[in-house]
């Protein structure tokens, strides 16, 4: 079943012989982003107070509860490696922008992944300006380089399809959705305010226009990122 992957944030991992800690974050790997790795706060009961788990350790979900039930004692699966640098976090993802085949479109609010296989499925991309704030849900299938240090992810898509990529509805349940690349894009927005557009009627000033906003759109995003995972902690 198809999950959001920052609401596992928080969960409680139990051992059959007690608890081991709360989940904080999720290890991807770079190029199936499947998740490898739960990192587990564990406290002082263990060197460096972090444990990352891997989800072949998992016997039971309990969504309600918000618990993982783990199969294994505490010394058993605390006995993982310590960490896997080579390995995406979602905590940093989360606020990334992602660039198109035509520049910006949005950034990444969210990853929605398959419980079963741990494979994420879907980016959640808030189209903020682009795309008047729908929340596109990109499949990962779609992707291409990850510029860590540019806090960007590159989707060699158009436009076009990016608009007409499922959208992520409060009101549809995540186990509905389905992959339509037939999928209608969506209505046209509106105009832009015409007291914006005062002065740049000239197809110079208007490329100077483009250029200025994306540059500003690049500069933010390093404090996107840094907000968002701000966000994401105090939850």
């Amino acid at each position: 079943m198809l999950r959001s992957a920052s609401k596992i944030l928080g969960y409680r991992l139990l051992a059959r012989d007690g608890q081991i800690g709360r989940c904080i974050d999720l290890l991807l790997e770079p190029h199936t982003w499947r998740v490898s790795y739960v990192v587990v706060d564990a406290g002082a009961r263990v060197p460096g107070g972090r444990v990352l788990i891997s989800p072949a350790s998992l016997r039971k979900l309990e969504w309600t509860s918000r618990r993982w039930v783990l199969d294994g004692t505490r010394a058993e699966l605390e006995s993982e490696p310590a960490s896997a640098p080579a390995l995406h976090s979602l905590e940093q993802l989360l606020g990334f922008g992602l660039d198109d085949s035509e520049g910006y479109v949005g950034y990444v609010e969210d990853v929605i992944v398959d419980d079963d296989s741990w494979h994420s499925r879907y980016l959640v991309i808030n189209g903020e300006v682009r795309m008047a704030g729908r929340r596109a849900l990109v499949p990962t299938e779609w992707l291409g380089a990850l510029h860590a240090e540019e806090h960007r992810i590159e989707a060699p898509v158009p436009r076009a399809r990016i608009a007409s990529a499922p959208e992520l509805r409060p009101d549809a349940p995540l186990g509905s959705l389905e992959l339509r690349s037939d999928a209608a894009p969506p209505e046209p927005t509106s105009a832009p305010d015409a007291s914006l557009a005062r002065g740049f009627s000239t197809s110079a000033h208007a490329a100077l226009w483009a250029q200025a906003v994306a540059w500003k759109e690049r500069s933010a995003r390093g404090l996107k990122a840094a907000l968002q995972r701000t966000l994401h902690g105090r939850q």
